[in-house]
């Protein structure tokens, strides 16, 4: 295995020797009076400049710092929340690890009397707020902000973490004009991997030049070669969040830098320290975690023997000590790689993280002569990471071998079932950790997921209509739909449908399999009123054949697409349609029945109607079969979904016989 995640970003590195940096220039009454953006008139701010610089030195071990200076444009109000800045930085389990964030100046650049004021961030405005155990941040609001002003701070952070720099990203959810990166490496001492990642290209400049090294035990400087690299990014647009992005965050322009060898003393050999995926897997799958806790079986053998009883079929057992642990456990929604204590105090305290809990059930389905192995993964909210790191596996759920057959197993969540895990964790691939070894894991659902829909309604001569609808969910569709009705009264259920639906009375609503996850999830309601998906215009009705299921917009509207559409699983959507013609009138026009395609089939719309007796008889059928369609397959996509809603949008025409 030589990558746990393969990435399909498209990297854009252009090394233009003459390119130009920019300094930072003096604000201008002209800049203050700048009332929209140059490169997006309808954005309330925009970045005027930013720029991170790193360089090193040798304090009482290793160090880097990172000073950064960012200047930023408001327009109207919705900009306002520029001014509020919080800036994280690491404090570490020990003294060593912390990093050390100063330097904190900000201002805010005004007009007043045709004059450029000035008003200063205090010091006094500047708060420490705990971020999470290991982490805490410096929080302010720069003052007096109001439209046409232009905001201004800068802070430098002292770090000992080199084996890992400050990640650099270009693009905001505001547009750029200009962002710049830029490291200073005593080659002679240290040397990187660069990884970089997005859509939007940058240039890049590297060049080596005559440079010194602080050493603070030596008092002096050292004179060495620095090799000095420069990426620049301009008139970046802002970063837009579109239908069908898992996280945003993953296809930002950025830069990251790994160490992969260093030296203290000039004549000594480079010391290796670049790890690949099986490094970091390795490293992993010997902690206690992974050794200790999961070989513990003492604290939960009167209960097994218990839930095995009557169970002699490696499934049933499976789905027992499955249930068993959903049962017992509550996640407490920490994402998390190790267990957090000794399983046994966690089991009897039945609250634990991610891998408390299917490490545990690992235990269990081992104990219960099963074939199962943790699987190490990374979710959707952490990403993918740039490098292979430790930090980069947040998550841990359970695989299961059962002659051949395979399951993967979550029970963190209560609508979870075999092969049905929560979305979060569906984030590409995972590692399998094996006790003689591990692999590669495809995390993607592999079969389509249902939902079907079928209604049986009835048409008036005024055009109002009533019926039944029927809607059954299967797979990860089912787990979504679990999640979203989970704890909803039938007054919120029924405003939900007559939102989602846009239909004026729903009653008789019914729920079956909510907390059966392993089962087709069934919603039945009533439904009656004067929808606009029927229109009476002189003696004729005009009636959408799919009545209130017909998509209601397209999600692709943009020409462009720069990230890929992200599905999360393949999908069936069936709708099944009976409509009873009212009395006195007869079908003048009926769509035509056709087949759209796109590709070889990784998505494909079935349409069929006929008319039987005096019923409209409908069936429509979408299928998604692939979950992730790239950026050069967008417009295909879009077009496919144009012809889809231009066949929804087909009229039935009856006229009075």
């Amino acid at each position: 295995m030589k990558l746990i995640y393969t990435s399909f970003l498209v990297l854009f590195y252009f090394n233009l020797a003459l390119s130009q940096t920019k300094t930072l220039e003096d604000i201008t009454l002209d800049m203050l009076r700048e009332t929209q953006s140059t490169l997006d008139s309808t954005t309330s701010a925009e970045v005027l400049y930013n720029k991170g610089e790193i360089s090193f030195s040798i304090m009482n071990s290793w160090e880097y710092k990172f000073v950064v200076v960012k200047r930023i444009k408001i327009y109207t109000k919705e900009g306002y929340s520029q001014a509020n800045v919080q800036l994280p930085y690491y404090i570490g389990e020990r003294n060593p690890d912390k990093e050390t964030l100063s330097n904190i100046k900000g201002a805010v650049y005004y007009e007043k009397d045709g004059k450029i004021e000035k008003e200063e961030l205090e010091e006094s405005d500047i708060f420490d707020v705990d971020l999470s155990e290991f982490w805490k941040a410096k929080k302010f609001t720069l003052p007096k902000v109001q439209d046409g002003v232009i905001l201004q701070y800068s802070y430098s952070i002292d770090s000992p973490h080199i084996s890992k720099l400050s990640n650099w990203i270009f693009q905001n959810s505001i547009p750029t004009r200009y962002s710049e990166y830029k490291t200073s490496i005593p080659i002679d001492y240290l040397a990187y991997n660069v990884r970089t990642k997005g859509y939007y290209p940058f240039e890049t400049i590297d060049k080596v030049k005559k440079g010194s090294l602080y050493v603070k035990y030596e008092g002096t400087n050292l004179d060495t070669p620095i090799r000095e690299i420069t990426y620049v990014g301009t008139n970046l647009p802002k970063i837009e969040n579109e239908p069908y992005v898992n996280k945003i965050s993953n296809y930002f322009p950025s830069v990251g830098y790994e160490l992969s060898s260093y030296k203290n003393r000039l004549l000594e050999p480079f010391k290796v320290v670049s790890q690949t995926w099986d490094d970091v897997v390795k490293t992993l799958s010997e902690t206690d975690t992974y050794k200790k806790e999961i070989s513990r079986t003492r604290y939960f053998k009167n209960d097994l023997d218990s839930i095995l009883k009557d169970k002699s079929l490696p499934k049933d057992k499976m789905i027992a000590v499955f249930n068993f642990v959903k049962n017992k456990m509550t996640w407490n929604d920490e994402e998390r790689r190790y267990t957090s204590n000794k399983l046994n105090k966690i089991y009897g305290e039945g609250v634990g993280n991610s891998a408390d809990i299917n490490i545990m059930l690992t235990a269990m389905l081992r104990e219960a002569n099963l074939d199962a192995n943790p699987v190490l993964s990374s979710t959707i909210s952490n990403g993918i990471p740039l490098f292979p790191t430790i930090s980069g596996l947040n998550y841990v759920f359970t695989h299961v071998n059962i002659k051949g057959e395979i399951y993967l197993l979550d029970a963190t969540d209560e609508f979870a079932s075999p092969n049905i895990l929560p979305s979060r964790a569906l984030n590409w691939k995972g590692t399998l950790i094996k006790p003689n070894g591990f692999q590669a894991l495809d995390i993607f659902p592999s079969t389509n997921s249902l939902k079907k829909y079928q209604v049986k309604a009835e048409l008036n001569t005024q055009g109002e209509i009533s019926g039944f609808c029927r809607i059954i969910s299967r797979d990860q569709y089912g787990w979504e739909s679990r999640r979203s009705l989970n704890n909803k009264s039938d007054d919120e259920k029924r405003l939900n449908y007559e939102n989602y639906f846009s239909i004026d009375q729903i009653s008789d609503i019914k729920t079956k399999n909510l907390n059966a996850p392993s089962k087709p999830l069934v919603e039945e309601f009533n439904f009656s009123g004067k929808a606009k998906l029927v229109e009476k215009i002189g003696d004729k009705l005009y009636v959408s054949p799919m009545l209130f299921l017909k998509l209601k917009e397209n999600p692709f509207k943009g020409e462009t697409r720069i990230y890929p559409v992200d599905f999360t699983f393949p999908r069936n959507l069936e709708h099944v349609i009976s409509l009873k013609i009212p009395e006195g009138y007869k079908v003048d026009y009926l769509p035509k029945k056709g087949i759209l395609k796109l590709g070889d089939g990784v998505a494909k719309l079935t349409y069929l109607i006929e008319v039987y007796n005096n019923m409209i008889l409908v069936k429509v059928n979408l299928e998604v079969n692939v979950a992730l369609f790239l950026p050069q397959d967008y417009s295909l996509l879009r077009e496919f979904y144009i012809s889809l809603m231009n066949k929804e949008n087909e009229k039935i025409v009856l006229v009075k016989s």
